[in-house]
């Protein structure tokens, strides 16, 4: 098995070309397709590879190394985040073998919807205070509460930027899109990119090309398999287009 290390060493070669010497810290998520139309590339194997590579991304980016993680059908799962820890196993332990929804169709909106709920809507924790020192402590010299730790680098909405990384073997239904389109137009107002994967058969996913042509914060490769060098993947996620958008934060 490919290390961990390797893997996001592999990424900062990447970065280097793209001349990112230096990334931002930005929170990294993972939505997966589990319909029906993927199971094998699960039962193979295929997509515990493609979710390590994604943690080796999230070692180089994300504020913790940790990649917050979504399965998805016409509904969704929001799953314990994934960390160093569960490497190599983790689909295994938290997809397959977990009390999920799964083989079923294909919808994009309600778990995008929750994507965007997870990482911007929902309220964020007030930040740590030190506590004020009692009378007695003053007078008799206890130690003050240890000062909070300083937090990564935030957006000027009060939110670390999100990169997500969407993979899906299968085209939604025309009911899911007009949503789908309002999402994605109303995340632009978010620092939050969405790297669309669309894997297998091209002429699936001629929606997801057309809306990553149409707005700046989405971009889409098509993947013939996901059964390819990391080198081959890394390159072609980490583009252009997402570069810029990693400069700006």
């Amino acid at each position: 098995m490919i290390t961990l290390e390797k893997r996001a060493a592999k990424v900062a070669i990447v970065l280097e070309k793209r001349q990112i010497l230096k990334p931002p810290v930005v929170r990294v998520g993972a939505a997966l397709d589990i319909s029906g139309s993927a199971k094998a590339l699960y039962k193979s194997g295929v997509i515990q590879e493609t979710h390590d590579r994604i943690l080796g991304i999230a070692l180089k980016f994300d504020d913790n190394g940790e990649v917050d993680t979504w399965t998805f059908t016409e509904g969704f799962d929001r799953l314990p985040t994934a960390t160093p820890d569960n490497y190599g196993a983790y689909i295994t332990d938290f997809v397959l073998n977990g009390d999920i929804d799964k083989w079923g169709g294909t919808q994009y909106a309600p778990v995008m919807n929750d994507i965007v709920d997870f990482f911007f809507r929902a309220p964020e924790p007030a930040p740590r205070r030190e506590a004020k020192r009692g009378f007695l402590s003053r007078l008799f010299g206890g130690a003050a509460d240890a000062p909070a730790p300083p937090s990564a680098p935030v957006s000027a909405n009060g939110h670390l930027p999100a990169w997500v990384l969407f993979v899906t073997d299968g085209q939604n239904p025309k009911n899911d899109r007009k949503r789908v389109r309002q999402l994605l137009a109303e995340s632009r107002h978010y620092p939050l990119y969405w790297s669309l994967v669309g894997v297998g058969d091209p002429s699936e996913f001629d929606f997801l090309e057309e809306v990553a042509d149409e707005m700046p914060n989405v971009g889409f490769l098509h993947l013939e398999s996901l059964d390819v060098s990391d080198e081959q993947i890394y390159e072609q996620l980490i583009t252009q287009e997402f570069c810029d958008w990693v400069r700006a934060k």
